[in-house]
């Protein structure tokens, strides 16, 4: 068994070692999962004084390595950035297009990469970005959105939303996709922002989201469900890196407020928003954080699939295992209603 080269680049970051080093009961872990942590080539633990103090530290890591070790681009895909100006300032944002050759028209996906808004870039996962375009013949746009603590809330956020408005605006002109059903897909952080963007695409009456895919998302910055207080030791992503990346986002003076696009339960128009599908992890601590999101959005009568995911942790996807192609082809059925 190998580890992908997503994983690697995923991890190239962080600096402990995961035996001797956590009290997470790693029985719970389904096997073929916990065989792949446990045999990892890297550390599952990020630095936290490192992602305190000096977070831009672990984004410039991550931006030479993936320069350092670029993914080949398959034949048959087309890659390219575009570029957008920020409603905000006027800065130009980057937007990081995988284009098959036989792609679909309509099939148009709008990515958000995670990192807990501190870090991470699109190419993080061009593996996974090239496997997806491939196999759904589908168009991924991924986000190159600022980060915080340079950028706190809500620039990613309109970040995100001046994307989806531009693409919407745009891409049928220059990439010959059809832009009035789109899917927003997000993971951890990016699943957050995902979600935050098309509660402003309601209220700001933009139409195009056809629905939206959160994989272990971000939902609150309230630090007080059961699971965020039971996974304080757990790898890949605890407690108290949350309350890390929340101060940088947020600022400390805003940590304890419920802000709308920062809190997603804080929302009064959650009845309009679209289809929805939420992958949640048994054993990570914003678990409940999906399933309170989804509770709130069936209330609703939003139409809403969520799934929990028993004995996986936090970006478990990244990792050879059982569960990892099981999800993957749960994935490519949701991202392929277009």
């Amino acid at each position: 068994m190998k580890v992908n080269q997503v994983f690697l680049i995923i991890l190239f970051f962080i600096s402990h070692h995961l035996k001797g080093q956590q009290q997470m009961d790693y029985n719970r872990i389904e096997k073929t999962l916990r065989w792949s942590l446990e045999h990892s080539p890297r550390s599952l633990e990020i630095d936290q004084t490192v992602l305190k103090e000096h977070p831009e530290r672990i984004h410039q890591e991550r931006v030479d390595f993936i320069k350092n070790n670029p993914v080949a681009i398959p034949k048959d895909i087309t890659v390219k950035d575009l570029f957008f100006k920020s409603s905000l300032d006027a800065e130009l944002i980057r937007i990081h297009v995988y284009q098959p050759n036989d792609y679909i028209q309509n099939r148009v996906i709008l990515y958000f990469h995670g990192g807990g808004y501190v870090f991470g870039l699109p190419e993080q996962v061009d593996a996974q970005m090239f496997r997806l375009a491939r196999d759904l013949k589908a168009v991924i746009l991924s986000v190159d959105y600022r980060l915080a603590p340079q950028y706190p809330f809500p620039i990613p956020i309109q970040d995100g939303y001046d994307a989806l408005s531009w693409i919407i605006k745009n891409g049928p002109e220059q990439l010959n996709i059809k832009t009035d059903s789109i899917t927003l897909f997000g993971i951890s952080a990016g699943g957050h922002l995902a979600a935050a963007v098309t509660q402003m695409t309601v209220d700001q009456g933009l139409a195009g989201i056809k629905q939206q895919v959160l994989i272990y998302p971000v939902i609150h910055n309230r630090l007080n469900t059961a699971s965020m207080n039971e996974f304080t030791d757990s790898p890949l992503w605890n407690k108290g890196y949350a309350e890390i990346a929340w101060a940088h986002f947020l600022g400390s003076e805003n940590l304890g407020k419920s802000l709308k696009y920062a809190d997603l339960l804080n929302y009064d128009q959650v009845s309009k928003l679209p289809e929805t599908t939420i992958v949640a992890c048994e054993l990570d601590p914003l678990r409940d954080e999906g399933i309170e999101y989804a509770s709130l959005l069936l209330r609703a009568g939003v139409k809403t699939e969520l799934w929990v995911i028993p004995g996986a942790v936090h970006v478990f996807d990244l990792f050879e295992s059982n569960l990892t192609e099981t999800y993957y082809e749960f994935l490519l059925k949701k991202l392929s209603q277009s």
